[in-house]
């Protein structure tokens, strides 16, 4: 049971830190898609916080849930939340690949790295 604690607190701390560096690093970037896949991905890692806090103070308090038991709603629901915010930050991240990909500019710069040695033999 200690060991289980123990994991909990070091769990919250790691992630209470995460969302600490997030918001500082947030704070750096100008307004943009960026910006906002990191206010995504904060939220994200927000419900997971807040699901490792539930399950810490359930094992410090000694709460036993049983799977009909309503205190078990609250842990779906932060779970269920950050798995919706993945969806909208992956989604994010798509629209950005879109924004900044350069796929097709490297195809053709690819391209004519391919036909440079081709030009030189020629000569």
């Amino acid at each position: 049971m200690a060991h289980l604690i123990i994991v909990g607190v070091t769990t919250v701390i790691f992630g209470v830190a995460s969302l600490f560096l997030i918001s500082r690093a947030r704070n750096r970037l100008s307004e943009g898609s960026i910006r906002r896949y990191m206010d995504n991905f904060a939220i994200c890692l927000a419900f997971i916080v807040i699901f490792s806090v539930w399950q810490t103070a359930r094992s410090i308090l000694g709460i036993s849930i049983d799977v009909e038991g309503l205190a078990t709603y609250p842990e779906y629901i932060f779970i269920v939340f950050a798995y919706m915010a993945f969806i909208v930050a992956s989604f994010r991240v798509m629209k950005i690949s879109q924004e900044f990909g350069f796929k097709e500019d490297g195809r053709k710069i690819q391209q004519i790295i391919r036909e440079k040695p081709k030009a030189r033999k020629s000569k």
